[in-house]
């Protein structure tokens, strides 16, 4: 049964459930996505894969999503960036494997290479880094119009509520921009990325293995959509985290 507990974090409460395993095998971490919370399909797997192995597990919502405090107005990517530091500073005690999805994968890249002694291995799913400056790029006439006048823009997101993108999110998102460099690391990578992403063209997880100077193991999937939650998909996952476990 999940425990989910809260703890005040850096800027609001931060609900988190954490599993304490007796397996010696590294912690595995999972990285949520933007407007996803820490209860969807692929991090329900991840508990139920760590139960199934005793192994140490940590998934939380950041700032302003899930079951964490704060409003969804005033997040950026710092947010989750700290909070995803803190938690690793108040439950992890040895190198982890960092699980990102979608946004979690840029927020798991920044902790690479923050705190790159902190990390075993990552696995990047759908991992979308520096997705806010490709918004900016694109911006519509109307969606400036209402950065300008409003301070947001929405868009259609598929699901219940829509996206919506503030100024301080894209603005801060630039602090944090990574594929404008070259990021040296020996860690293990593994990035799982769907060739019929309709959120995050293929093409990033090349430029991620670039970005890292081509350590990293890249598997396609050619039917893969953005959630990478179906059973093949997560076979794909499951084989990525026991084979940097070894």
């Amino acid at each position: 049964m999940n425990e989910i507990k809260t703890i005040k974090g850096p800027n609001a409460d931060i609900a988190y459930e954490y599993r304490e395993g007796g397996s010696t095998l590294p912690p595995i971490v999972f990285l949520c996505g933007f407007k996803s919370d820490m209860m969807g399909s692929k991090a329900e797997w991840l508990h139920d894969y760590c139960v199934a192995n005793d192994r140490t597990f940590l998934r939380f919502d950041y700032f302003a999503h899930g079951q964490s405090g704060g409003d969804f107005m005033d997040f950026t990517i710092g947010h989750a960036v700290d909070d995803a530091l803190f938690m690793l500073d108040k439950f992890i005690s040895k190198p982890s494997i960092i699980i990102g999805s979608s946004m979690g994968g840029w927020i798991g890249l920044r902790v690479l290479e923050m705190r790159i002694h902190d990390v075993f291995g990552f696995i990047g799913i759908a991992a979308a880094p520096d997705f806010t400056a490709e918004i900016k790029r694109e911006l519509s006439d109307e969606q400036k119009t209402d950065l300008n006048h409003k301070g947001y823009f929405e868009i259609e997101s598929g699901y219940e509520e829509s996206y919506i993108f503030t100024q301080a999110l894209l603005d801060n998102g630039d602090v944090h921009c990574m594929l404008n460099r070259v990021i040296k690391t020996e860690k293990p990578m593994h990035l799982i990325q769907g060739k019929k992403d309709q959120s995050v063209p293929w093409e990033k997880a090349n430029g991620i293995n670039a970005m890292v100077g081509g350590v990293a193991q890249v598997t396609f999937i050619d039917d893969g959509d953005h959630s990478l939650s179906r059973p093949q998909d997560l076979d794909v996952l499951k084989l990525a985290i026991e084979q940097m476990s070894a």
